[in-house]
């Protein structure tokens, strides 16, 4: 491996610019950059979301729990499939070109994403034309499973934001310790919101027609052109 994707014990040495770091600095650093870039995923509508909806009156927060389990089945395995790239390089010239090229798309990607979900947020056509039906739709896990596998939004949103966070963890932490971190960090934002969000629909409250949603989604976006311009900017320095 790589000296930029080794650990240090005491220091770590930052692969975009070689200085080195606390690393319990660089671990808070990391840890905030998963949860406010994981946002761009977990909380956009999409058929897993609209599926968690529908089966919320089987079983409120539980339901969604489930949902989330079925997900994380899927997930998993493709954040692994994401990071072995990372891991075959082992010069450590084509790492560092590799992770600008990471850094240029990521930031590009976020920034794209910020940019959508104002439009969305603050467009007054803005309707979701998801239709599940609950008769086809039985076991949670199996949902989310299925509309995890089925939405091309999930596999943009890793290959194109995720690939940066997976390669971030792994300069930090190594492999596989730095997937395990980034997997845990990011993970339960989606048991968190598609628990609730069941738990909400199941007593007859409508999370997406909530002001609050709107309003919370706007304040979200901010993270997002901030690592996206961050991003970037790294890349091209």
């Amino acid at each position: 491996m790589q000296r930029g994707l080794r650990v240090a014990s005491s220091e770590i040495r930052d692969p975009f610019n070689g200085r080195d770091t606390d690393s319990s600095m660089t671990l808070l650093d990391i840890g905030l950059q998963i949860i406010l870039v994981s946002v761009s995923g977990v909380l956009s509508p999409g058929p897993l979301f609209f599926a968690n909806l529908v089966l919320s009156k089987n079983g409120g927060f539980w339901s969604g729990i489930k949902i989330a389990i079925g997900h994380t089945i899927v997930e998993l395995p493709v954040v692994i499939l994401y990071s072995i790239p990372l891991i075959i390089f082992t010069s450590q010239s084509v790492t560092f070109s590799i992770i600008n090229f990471i850094s240029f798309i990521g930031g590009i990607s976020l920034i794209s994403f910020g940019i959508l979900f104002v439009v969305k947020i603050i467009s007054k056509n803005n309707k979701h034309n998801y239709i599940i039906e609950s008769s086809r739709i039985e076991k949670p896990v199996i949902a989310g499973m299925l509309f995890t596998g089925i939405n091309p939004f999930f596999f943009l949103w890793w290959i194109s934001v995720g690939i940066k966070l997976i390669s971030d963890s792994i300069a930090l932490l190594g492999y596989p310790i730095g997937i395990a971190f980034l997997f845990l960090v990011h993970v339960w934002m989606d048991y968190a919101w598609l628990g609730l969000t069941s738990y909400f629909a199941s007593r007859g409250i409508s999370v997406l027609r909530s002001q609050y949603h709107k309003f919370i989604i706007l304040i979200l976006t901010i993270p997002l052109f901030y690592y996206g311009i961050n991003f970037t900017l790294t890349a091209i320095r």
